[in-house]
């Protein structure tokens, strides 16, 4: 991903090193509670549905709690929000593990988790740009995001074979103590600050709606924010991953299909941070990149085998590298009290836009009898906007900054 040099420097950054290490660490124990909980439904009901429900329900908490709670980390102080958040995740998934406790009520202290957990990210991610010098930040948002990409697949390949070999209430256990080990971490390491905009100092009346309105007309917000929500086609493909492998007749290539996505992501961040250093270059290439993310996917239009589907698969994940200068110039261009409340609102935008565009892609998928005409058609569609949101994005950024050079 980055060089050496940068690594050390950033893993000797003791706040970064705090945040990243009980982020990485908390992400895997996260992975291991959600397949216990599925396994435990589906030990008691013997039903999929039930089983996919609740798998499915992961997914809802981010879009409630995003824009409802994620003014929390710019109203108190963002350290302070981090330990009590981790400490409450702790706590709530403790219970959990206790043995006989009713399934109903298991599922409920999840979500909960879940929506606690919207307060202590947009917390982590507005405190970055604060603990980190200016020139190691992009390395340090791609430090991040890359450790999560891993630490989820190492956790769902490990899940399995812990949840099996020692039980479900063990696994949570296991979670209950990676939130604990978070808390403790970010009360050691991360310095206490001041909130960014602490209750009865800046009077809004609008709330969180002010933030809301920041992103939709600051022009290099909002079409910075157009290109990441192209996730939502981007990702087409693995929502139809089943039915895809099944059209090539290679079933046995689902769980390939599935790991492309976050593999060649990690990839792509690492030739890029190492091939184009400059900061400001990255910018420049958000939109280019954000282009060949969707292109390989039209040509799925031309019923590619399983090797060529590998091949273009890999070509827009690795495209999709360009998430990560995105993500760090929006937070770097937000006012540092308005970081907690959009990245709610972001998070929520960008699941919804990836979960909306995965069920909608189904629906087309089977309403038209073809899989690979779907994935194309998103391609497609998906070419259009980034090409209208890299325009825009190379407007907005050389109207800032007039000595930009646009390529």
């Amino acid at each position: 991903m980055t060089s050496g040099g940068t690594i050390r420097a950033l893993v000797g950054n003791r706040e970064f090193r705090g945040m990243w290490i009980g982020s990485t660490v908390s992400t895997v124990g996260d992975q291991l509670a959600t397949v216990a909980l599925s396994l435990l439904v589906f030990e008691r009901t013997q039903s999929a549905a039930w089983t996919a429900l609740t798998w499915s329900l992961t997914l809802f908490p981010p879009l409630i709690s995003g824009p409802l709670l994620g003014w929390v980390a710019d109203r108190f102080p963002r350290r302070t929000v981090m330990v009590c958040c981790a400490w409450l995740q702790a706590v709530l998934m403790a219970l959990m593990a206790v043995p006989g406790v009713p399934l109903w009520l298991m599922v409920v202290l999840l979500v909960v988790v879940l929506m606690i957990a919207t307060p202590f990210l947009a917390a982590q991610e507005a405190s970055l740009p604060t603990v980190l010098p200016d020139k190691r930040y992009d390395d340090g948002v791609a430090l991040f995001g890359t450790s999560v990409d891993v630490a989820q697949m190492v956790g769902l390949a490990a899940a399995g074979f812990l949840v099996i070999g020692a039980g479900p209430q063990v696994a949570l256990g296991i979670n209950a103590a990676t939130f604990v080990w978070v808390a403790v971490l970010v009360q050691v390491s991360v310095r206490h600050r001041p909130a960014a905009d602490p209750l009865g100092s800046q009077r809004d009346p609008e709330g969180p709606k002010g933030a809301f309105t920041l992103l939709v007309t600051e022009p290099r917000l909002r079409s910075l924010m157009g290109m990441r929500l192209l996730a939502g086609l981007a990702m087409v493909p693995e929502g139809l991953a089943v039915p895809l492998a099944a059209s090539l007749d290679a079933v046995w290539a689902v769980g390939l299909i599935l790991a492309i996505e976050p593999a060649a992501n990690v990839l792509g961040v690492a030739v890029l941070f190492r091939v184009v250093r400059d900061p400001a270059k990255r910018e420049r290439l958000i939109g280019p990149l954000a282009i060949l993310s969707l292109a390989p996917l039209v040509m799925f239009a031309l019923d590619p085998n399983l090797t060529w589907t590998i091949a273009l698969l890999v070509i827009a994940g690795m495209a999709g590298a360009y998430h990560t200068p995105a993500r760090a110039a929006w937070m770097r261009i937000l006012p540092d009290a308005y970081r907690g409340r959009a990245y709610g609102i972001g998070r929520a935008a960008l699941r919804s836009s990836q979960g909306g565009g995965m069920a909608l892609a189904g629906v087309v998928a089977h309403s038209i009898g073809s899989v690979t005409a779907t994935i194309a058609g998103a391609g497609g569609i998906g070419l259009l906007l980034a090409t209208q949101a890299t325009v825009a994005w190379r407007r907005a950024r050389n109207r800032h900054d007039p000595e930009a050079v646009a390529i």
